[in-house]
């Protein structure tokens, strides 16, 4: 027997709004919709999606309060990350609760910039309860402050107290959530994939590397995302620098928008790296995956975090593409043949050197995590099944006032872990006894 569509007021950013929480709606709408009706509410402007205006109902959020009145909605469902432009989501949830999609589980640069214009200390207090708010607020007057800050008082206590549920996309998210407010229902649905839009999809990868200016038999390096500083691209370009060494070939492009504490092509004109790495700010999402097709191997550093999951990353490895991530929190979650993990501290530049390497002499390698990866996350992160968790999770928040705390995804075996086991135990060793790459040998490596 079908079930009654739930009937859901939507929050969250759409294009043109630049985030890619925007994409990542765009794309799960369409799949909610085969089973919910859905109307959309927005902040003041009209969505460029064409076909997001054509499918759905959309709203000035203002408008709100008289619609749900005359019909009531079922169910809101809030997409909430770091960002101002989630301030109207972010006032909306907490005067009509309902299911917050937590994308971010470090909320203090969003509320940086909204609190001060909301109302001073009585904001802060609210947003960072106790001693903790007094003391943030005493530092910022003194001017005792650093970006760091932001990453130790997360301040999403609010959201998730307002909320009837939540979402996040990792167990590192959920047990974050869980420590602001032991008592929140918690619900971990992956990341989904979204769709291959990339005009350059049916080609092979040499025909794409052309398409973007670069030569077949250069060896690519694409490190994707807002370039903030916890996108660790100092340590890339040191690394990348020693590369062209010993793979002289090698080519490294940053694709995504530039962050102004970071000032990325400044940082590559010090590095001496003009014409051998290309930075070319914000591109759209065909034009980003088209690099993400043209990739040898991704390059995903990122520390210190903020709950966050790289939609970027997701699509990267969806792709089939080898790629190295920071070793912590959420991408620490991943299975260890999916993905090469290089530890934050002193060991991260020594090892992203020693994965890369090892890349560049054994394509065969690549090729293995890159097929795990494949498969994994079309195994773990479709959209079918993020819409189906997402609609199952909002009948459980109506049916039942019981929170029921989700056990994270469990990934698959493959017989990629013992390399790369034997690879990561290898490169943490050279980081300790500070042994140059030159010192391996020249065979393949294998496992021991």
């Amino acid at each position: 027997m079908r079930r009654v569509p739930l009937r859901i007021a939507f929050f969250g950013p759409l294009r043109p709004v630049p985030s890619g929480i925007s994409d990542y709606c765009e794309e799960l709408l369409p799949y909610l919709a085969q089973e919910a009706e859905i109307a959309l509410f927005v902040d003041g402007y009209e969505p460029t999606n064409l076909l997001i205006r054509r499918q759905f109902p959309i709203h000035d959020y203002r408008e709100f309060p008289q619609q749900h009145q005359a019909h009531p909605f079922d169910l809101c469902l809030y997409h909430m990350g770091n960002h101002i432009c989630h301030a109207y989501i972010y006032e909306t949830l907490q005067r009509y609760p309902g299911v917050v999609v937590l994308h971010d589980t470090v909320l203090h640069h969003f509320l940086g910039e909204y609190l001060p214009r909301e109302g001073g200390l009585a904001a802060f207090l609210t947003a960072f309860p106790d001693e903790e708010g007094r003391s943030l607020l005493r530092r910022r007057r003194a001017g005792l402050w650093s970006h760091l800050d932001h990453f130790l008082y997360p301040g999403i206590g609010p959201v998730v107290r307002a909320s009837r549920g939540i979402i996040v996309h990792s167990e590192t998210a959920r047990q974050a959530v869980l420590r602001a407010v032991p008592t929140a229902r918690v619900a971990v649905i992956p990341h989904h994939l979204g769709p291959q839009r990339s005009p350059y999809a049916h080609l092979p990868q040499e025909e794409v590397k052309r398409r973007l200016g670069y030569r077949p038999e250069h060896w690519l390096i694409i490190s994707p995302g807002i370039v903030t500083p916890s996108r660790r691209i100092e340590t890339l370009l040191r690394v990348f620098a020693d590369l062209l060494r010993e793979v002289p070939q090698a080519r490294c492009a940053i694709v995504g928008p530039d962050h102004p504490a970071v000032r990325v092509a400044d940082r590559v004109h010090e590095a001496h790296l003009d014409g051998l790495v290309r930075v070319t700010g914000f591109v759209d999402v065909p034009t980003f995956q088209s690099y993400l097709l043209a990739a040898d191997v991704v390059v995903n550093l990122r520390y210190p975090l903020a709950g966050e999951t790289s939609g970027g990353l997701i699509r990267a490895l969806g792709a089939g593409k080898p790629v190295i991530v920071s070793n912590v929190g959420q991408y620490a979650e991943f299975p260890d043949d999916v993905c090469l993990k290089a530890d934050v501290g002193h060991a991260e530049e020594a090892m992203v050197s020693f994965f890369l390497h090892a890349l560049a002499r054994d394509p065969a390698l690549g090729r293995r995590i890159a097929e795990q990866a494949r498969r994994y996350i079309g195994d773990f992160h479709s959209l079918e099944g993020s819409a189906r968790a997402y609609l199952e999770f909002c009948r459980e928040v109506l049916s039942s006032p019981v929170p029921t705390p989700a056990e994270p995804p469990l990934g698959p075996e493959g017989d990629v872990r013992a390399v790369i086991g034997h690879i990561r135990e290898e490169a943490a060793r050279r980081a300790q006894e500070g042994a140059p790459w030159q010192a391996a040998g020249t065979g393949a490596i294998q496992p021991s």
